[in-house]
This record gives C-alpha cells, sequence and structure tokens, in this order.
C-alpha cells in the first residue's frame, strides 16, 4: 500500500471525527471517495476492514482513536518504516513497540511492507488503550498483540534473548528519566528511538533541542540512521542503532 494512500485514508478518518456527520464511517462521503478510487482496488477489503471494526465502537472511542492517525502521526511512522526497512531484514522479526497506544505503527507496517514483521508486540501503561487497539486492529491482524505494562518495568534482558528482536520507542519525550530506561535496555540491542522538541505539550517530560543532544541522552554503540523530520510546529528526531 502506498504512503499516499495511507496518509489519505487516515487524513479522512481524522477529518470525519472532527465533524462527525450522520451515519456510520463506512458510508462517510470522503472516506469512501478515498476508497473508491480505481487504484486502490486491491486495497478496498483490508481499509474496509479497519472501516468496520471501527463503525463498532461508539463515537466517543471513534474520535479517540482519530486522534492517533492525525498527519503528524502518520507522517512520523511511515518514516520510521521506511527507515528501518530500508536498513534491516525485518520479515522475520519480533518487534516490541513501546507506547504503542492503539497500535497504528504496526498496523502501517501491516499495510507498507509485502512481507511485515512475523510478530509485532504492542506494550502500553494503558488497558484502555490496549483493550481498544486489540478491538479494532488486533482483531484484524493476527501478528499484532497487546500487552498492559509500563516501558520503565519491562524484563528487556528477556527481550535481548530474542535475537530477532527489534525494540522500539518512540515516545522518549514522555520518559522523566530516559537515560535509566536506556541504562535498563541489555547492550547489543537493535532500537528504533524517537524524540521530538515539542515542549508545549505538559505530558513531553523530556524533550531534546537537537539530534546532538538525544544521541548524549540515549547513546548508541553503532549508528544505522540519524535523521530529523520537519513538522508543522515542532521536529521529530530519530535514531535507529544498536544499545
Amino acid at each position: 500500500m502506498s504512503a499516499q494512500l495511507v496518509q489519505d485514508f487516515m487524513s479522512s478518518i481524522w477529518r470525519h471525527a472532527q465533524e462527525p456527520p450522520e451515519g456510520s464511517l463506512t458510508h462517510a462521503p470522503n472516506i469512501h471517495r478515498t476508497i473508491a478510487q480505481p487504484d486502490h482496488a486491491e486495497h478496498v477489503r483490508e481499509l474496509n476492514g479497519l472501516i468496520e471494526q471501527l463503525d463498532t465502537l461508539p463515537p466517543t472511542q471513534q474520535r479517540l482513536f482519530a486522534a492517533a492517525v492525525d498527519e503528524v502521526q502518520i507522517r512520523s511512522k511511515l518514516w520510521l518504516i521506511d527507515q528501518l526497512s530500508s536498513r534491516h531484514d525485518i520479515g522475520s522479526a519480533t518487534l516490541v513497540v513501546l507506547g504503542a497506544w492503539y497500535g497504528i505503527l504496526p498496523l502501517l507496517f501491516n499495510w507498507r511492507l509485502a512481507q511485515p514483521p512475523a510478530r509485532m508486540v504492542c506494550i502500553d501503561i494503558s488497558a484502555d488503550a490496549c483493550e481498544l487497539g486489540r478491538q479494532v486492529i488486533g482483531q484484524l491482524y493476527p501478528n499484532i498483540e497487546y500487552q498492559v505494562a509500563d516501558a520503565m518495568d519491562l524484563d528487556y534482558a528477556s527481550l535481548a534473548r530474542d535475537p530477532s528482536s527489534v525494540l522500539i520507542n518512540t515516545i522518549c519525550e514522555h520518559l522523566p528519566e530516559a537515560d535509566t530506561w536506556w541504562s535498563r535496555v541489555p547492550v547489543g540491542q537493535l532500537a528504533v528511538l524517537q524524540s521530538n522538541n515539542y515542549d508545549r505539550c505538559p505530558d513531553h517530560v523530556n524533550c531534546v533541542k537537537d539530534l546532538d543532544e538525544m544521541k548524549a541522552q540515549i547513546p548508541l554503540s553503532e549508528m544505522l540512521y540519524e535523521g530529523v523530520l520537519r513538522l508543522p510546529i515542532f521536529d521529530r528526531f530519530m535514531l535507529i542503532g544498536y544499545r
């Protein structure tokens, strides 16, 4: 599935939630127009599958889900998928996604890659987020699992015993003690890390001003990628490499 289709489709869900018209998402004109384009025919069943699951939710939960698929969220995740998949063979990997929320990143791995990861584990401290994700996304994709846990308390040594594991942390700005968290990750673990400089959000307790500050906070023994994604109101930083 093309990145443009993913962005257009998720944007249509987000817009629908801002001013929800009457009726289901399945019959929402902007969503229907996106799905119905002739060059999207091979993806109709998959896109409709997600919409049908969302239609089982009450409007309040639909809006919660839509908040996770705005332009900034989707662009950041597509960037991660492109950079990781071009540098590492993840078809047989186990991805462990910290702060996964509803599991949008694993969903997009399935959509974007012909051979997505064999297993993706969504870790989130919120039981409600895990349950909503399981109901909407987990029902559709058997390679996506959910686990309620605090990223600061995970058994990272056990994770590292799986040589295929890739640790993904896109919530570095939410961790008050990122260096303490990083010290618990075993040396040699392949990791993908994202942070940002958006310090206006009260939950962002650990923003960094640039890549250099992020690298000092979370040092890697081998760097596979470092980069900046310029977004409308802030910059997102990403590191890929080995602890």
